[in-house]
């Protein structure tokens, strides 16, 4: 689907925010920035997902549709053209961003895209916690240097992408209401990417 707004100020000019989208942001000045462009019913899950990724010690920006309906479709700015000011202002001082997605399709797949070499440990991680995880070798990887996932300070970040069925398994249902309510199968991603991530920043401190 082609996106309806080129970017951030063509979509502002005609949406609304806190009526049509918000914005969630927690900025720890941590040096990782969990970042979901297609949060609430854009691509459902995904900002919730970032936000418990996120946690309380790492920064977290969601854009989040908050539509009645047709959040897809007049929401989504694709990732090499997402230029919403406060998420650039927080790329800008970030090293490394992790971007959530999600993805189409019913099987139960993590794609792991991005240009940051982290991505092979997350695989491995994720495999080894029982998730199909996979390397994203599509044209939308996560590779190009537009893509908001490479604008942090290190130019390298890591994109995920969640299908459609394994995000259904980690909520109740992938209704706003439904949201509310999370599964094992969510618990368990969460801590395999904070267990990475935060193995990570150890070896750098």
């Amino acid at each position: 689907m082609k996106d309806t707004y080129k970017d951030f100020k063509s979509l502002s000019s005609v949406e609304k925010e806190n009526s049509d989208f918000q914005l969630f942001i927690n900025n720890t000045g941590s040096r990782i920035a969990i970042i979901a462009i297609h949060g609430g019913d854009i691509e459902p899950g995904t900002s919730e997902i970032a936000k418990s990724i996120a946690s309380e010690d790492l920064t977290c920006y969601c854009f989040e549709g908050i539509k009645n309906k047709e959040n897809k479709k007049y929401l989504h700015i694709t990732s090499t053209k997402f230029d919403e000011p406060n998420c650039i202002e927080i790329c800008k001082k970030s090293t490394t961003i992790v971007t959530i997605h999600g993805a189409d399709g019913n099987g139960k797949i993590v794609y792991v895209g991005g240009c940051n070499k982290l991505k092979h440990r997350i695989i491995k991680k994720l495999k080894n916690d029982d998730f199909d995880a996979r390397e994203d070798i599509t044209n939308h990887s996560g590779r190009s240097n537009k893509n908001i996932c490479n604008k942090g300070l290190l130019k390298k970040g890591l994109q995920l992408e969640i299908s459609n069925g394994l995000r259904k398994k980690m909520f109740r249902g992938l209704k706003r209401n439904d949201r509310k309510f999370t599964t094992e199968i969510f618990d368990n991603f969460v801590k395999s990417i904070r267990f990475v991530l935060s193995e990570n920043n150890a070896k750098k401190n």
